[in-house]
C-alpha cells in the first residue's frame, strides 16, 4: 500500500491526550511515529491508557492511509487515462 509521508493530528483528540501525563504523550507520540513509518505496534503491556489510547489513533492512521493510496490509485488511473485519450487523437 502506498503510504503518505505523515498522519494528522486532529484537535479533537486533545480531550484524550489531556488525560495523559506528559511522560503518556511523549510515549504515546514516538510510538505513533514508529507505527506510521515502519508499521510497528508498541508494547504498552505496561500502560494500560497509552494502549487504549494508541488503539484510537491506530485506527485513524490506517484510515487515512487507506484513503491515501485510494487517491493516489484514482490520479494515477485518471492519468493514463488522459495519455490514451491524447494518444488516440494523435493517431487521428
Amino acid at each position: 500500500m502506498k503510504k503518505p509521508k505523515g498522519f494528522f493530528t486532529y484537535f479533537h483528540h486533545s480531550a484524550l491526550v489531556n488525560h495523559l501525563t506528559d511522560e503518556q504523550a511523549g510515549r504515546l507520540y514516538k510510538a505513533l511515529l514508529l507505527y506510521g513509518d515502519e508499521e510497528i505496534e508498541p508494547d504498552f503491556s505496561d500502560d494500560r491508557t497509552c494502549a487504549l489510547a494508541f488503539i484510537v489513533f491506530k485506527e485513524e492512521i490506517d484510515l487515512n492511509f487507506e484513503k491515501y493510496a485510494e487517491v493516489c490509485e484514482n490520479r494515477s488511473k485518471a492519468a493514463k487515462e488522459r495519455e490514451a485519450k491524447k494518444r488516440k487523437e494523435n493517431e487521428c
